[in-house]
């Protein structure tokens, strides 16, 4: 019954710390993001600013991921991005020590307190979320509660005392059990909780009982580094360096356990001696790995080091991977941000595409640099569809009404991005089949036309890009009138091309009669893709 009573704390202590973290990422997520990159310029900010995020997540795991998502997106260097790794992982020590003081008395005031401010308050109100943050604080202080009393039956166990006299002689048994607790519970906290628990009832010595946590240490060590490679594999190199120092320090740790008898001795005179072990090694990892960020940042890239091309295709795969996690989907207004940064990325992409396309207006390529640029497209489709359904994905969360708007203007706008890349295909197959495998060329005047209407649709999607990106209301504007009149432009400017263009053929130019069909082929499809471009501040409109 004991095991079944621990089971179910355990279950109330995950679901009280999922409660407080989509909470406050659920209404400050793009907040505390905001706030990380500006805290982020120099070691002790960095620190003291992953103190309070995993203060405020309930979660160093959760703090990791957005500091590995800002670091893929190259907001904040490897030394800046492990030292408020340090900081969240002492953070959430410092707070795992102030939730276990007895704090009975407070927990049903929370429960109910926070209950009546969710249904008083909308699901998607900042009330109702707040009102979900203090119902999670309760869960927390009522579950370790639940997780500390679940241990003392065990004493009564003979099979348990066995086992944890072999503890007692067999330090890294003692690990084991404290690193396979970390990884059962799904928490290093959950760990530490059962190790006080078994300690305060005189189950194991304290000695053991600081080895068990040391093992927690390890299951939190791990975890954080898969955790981060789900956002960067190649980019989450400030959860690599933390990785391993936090090794080095667990090793230097496991040393001192053994040859300084001093420190077990020490530990055994505090009550609640695990919680402080936890805290003191964690403020150990943190005082001593902020002076040497800098060093420890720079090994760790030389460590990974990784060409461009392999990095990018591994950037996309991890990129995508991360957009699905849990962590990704868990506040609407951090996933909608997220989304428009993917869309931004993606935009960038079309443009270096079109530019690259520009090639085949004045050279005949080989046919495998037309099959690499429609791999290129190809793989440029792919992510539009990830990211069609990702936005799926983050409508079923629930939206505000702004939200909601934006969201649709995302969903639109790449829908228009699908759209541009299926324009760029025909203009590949097109060109290659009615030019390039015929070894046909332009006459120049026509040359200069066409790479002059193309030079102008890749403004325009530079145009698009800054738009995208920018969050001046004025700016916006601007961009926007740019665009439309772009659009105008270009219409105007066709017609003027097509008479010179059939002024030549009536010339009875060479070139001009051999690509006639093609030179009026591509120009539609240019201006049909700077349509597609400029119309996207139409799609913003009417969202």
């Amino acid at each position: 019954m004991s095991l079944i009573q621990m089971a179910g704390g355990i279950a109330l202590l995950l679901w009280g710390t999922y409660m407080v973290k989509t909470g406050m990422l659920r209404t400050f997520g793009v907040k505390l993001r905001e706030f990380l990159a500006h805290r982020l310029q120099n070691r002790v900010a960095g620190g003291l600013a992953g103190m309070v995020l995993a203060a405020l997540l309930q979660s160093a795991t959760a703090g990791r991921l957005i500091i590995a998502g800002l670091q893929s997106e190259r907001l904040v260097t490897t030394p800046m991005a492990f030292s408020a790794i340090l900081g969240a992982d002492l953070g959430s020590a410092v707070m795992s020590r102030l939730l276990t003081l007895d704090l009975s008395f407070l927990s049903p005031l929370l429960i109910s307190g926070g209950t009546i401010l969710f249904f008083r308050g909308r699901a998607d109100t900042r009330t109702g979320q707040f009102g979900r943050i203090v119902i999670g604080f309760g869960f927390v202080m009522l579950a370790l509660q639940q997780i500390v009393a679940s241990t003392m039956p065990l004493r009564t166990s003979p099979d348990l005392m066995v086992l944890f006299e072999h503890m007692t002689q067999m330090p890294a048994m003692a690990l084991l059990l404290g690193m396979v607790l970390g990884f059962a519970c799904f928490s290093s906290l959950a760990a530490v909780i059962i190790t006080l628990g078994l300690v305060s009832g005189g189950m194991i010595p304290v000695s053991t009982g600081l080895w068990m946590v040391l093992g927690a240490e390890v299951e939190n060590t791990l975890l954080g580094v898969m955790a981060s490679m789900m956002v960067s594999r190649k980019r989450c190199l400030g959860a690599l360096a933390n990785a391993l120092w936090r090794t080095a320090m667990i090793g230097l740790a496991a040393a001192a356990l053994v040859w300084v008898p001093e420190i077990p001795a020490f530990f055994a005179g505090l009550e609640d001696s695990p919680i402080y072990f936890h805290v003191a090694f964690n403020a150990c990892v943190c005082l001593l790995g902020l002076p040497a960020a800098g060093i420890l940042g720079r090994c760790t890239e030389r460590l990974m080091p990784g060409d461009d091309a392999s990095e990018e295709e591994e950037e996309d795969f991890t990129r995508t991977a991360g957009l699905f996690s849990k962590e990704s989907l868990m506040g609407s207004a951090v996933s909608i941000q997220r989304a428009e940064t993917e869309i931004l990325r993606l935009v960038k992409a079309v443009y270096t595409l079109w530019q690259t396309l520009g090639a085949m207006l004045g050279t005949n390529p080989p046919k495998g640099d037309i099959m690499m640029l429609l791999d290129q497209k190809a793989h440029l489709a792919v992510q539009c569809t990830t990211i069609s359904r990702y936005l799926g994905l983050v409508m079923r969360g629930g939206l505000t009404q702004e939200e909601a708007w934006r969201w649709q203007y995302l969903k639109n706008l790449n829908a228009s991005l699908g759209q541009q890349l299926e324009v760029v295909d025909q203009i590949v197959r097109l060109t290659d089949d009615k030019k390039c495998s015929r070894h046909r060329a332009f006459t120049s005047e026509g040359l200069v036309e066409l790479e002059d209407l193309h030079g102008q649709v890749l403004a325009s999607i530079g145009t698009l890009g800054k738009l995208i990106s920018s969050t001046d209301p004025v700016e916006r504007q601007a961009l926007g009138r740019t665009l439309q009149e772009t659009r105008g432009h270009l219409i105007q400017l066709s017609y003027e091309r097509t008479e010179h263009h059939m002024l030549r053929v009536s010339r009875g130019e060479t070139g001009a009669v051999e690509t006639s069909a093609l030179h009026l082929e591509l120009q539609t499809l240019f201006i049909r893709f700077a349509g597609l471009v400029c119309t996207s501040v139409n799609i913003e409109a009417q969202a």
